[in-house]
């Protein structure tokens, strides 16, 4: 797993091999930035990070900060060395790790440097759509974080798309396709 495009383009990311991390696909997580447009200067939160990949690859695109958030301390170690990484490479991006559950937003929130630009969600996939409804009902994250594009990968497991569509959250709600990943895309409203 690497570094696709910026200042850390072709850096390899450490990972947990055999762990329970599943990283997006290279070529997936390829098309859905480079569908993002721009990074520069943009606040990013990754939600359920495992190993930093997607916060990280938005920091090497010029992200101004990435704050990801792992509730598992091996996980938590794999990313410090992956933020160690890109920023030797010369990454400037403010990197903050906060272990908790995503779920616990008014824990982590004192933590986060404003309103995020974009918000990446890859939790396991046999809580996914818990966790999803979990901060859809959430009105201190969705108030907080309005107007941030939220970009949530859907299980691959048939049927599964409709578990997120009853939230009717967020707002202008797409789902987009990359290789065989799926991407729900919408507004925070």
């Amino acid at each position: 797993m690497n570094i696709i495009s910026g200042m850390a383009r072709n850096l390899l990311l450490t990972d947990l091999p055999g762990s329970a991390v599943r990283p997006t696909a290279i070529r997936a997580r390829k098309a859905l930035f480079d569908s993002l447009g721009s990074f520069e200067g943009k606040g990013v939160i990754d939600l359920c990070s495992g190993s930093g990949a997607l916060a990280l690859e938005a920091a090497s695109r010029g992200a101004k900060w990435v704050f990801m958030v792992e509730n598992n301390p091996l996980h938590i170690e794999c990313i410090k060395e992956n933020c160690r990484r890109v920023s030797a490479a010369g990454v400037k991006a403010d990197m903050v790790i906060s272990e908790f559950d995503l779920r616990d937003f008014s824990r982590y929130k004192h933590h986060i440097q404003g309103k995020a630009d974009l918000i990446f969600a890859d939790p396991p996939y046999a809580k996914s759509a818990e966790f999803f409804h979990s901060l859809a009902e959430n009105q201190e994250f969705t108030s907080m974080q309005q107007g941030a594009t939220l970009i949530w990968e859907i299980p691959d497991t048939p049927g599964a798309a409709g578990e997120f569509i009853s939230a009717n959250f967020p707002d202008k709600m797409q789902f987009r396709r990359f290789g065989s990943t799926i991407f729900l895309i919408g507004v925070i409203k």
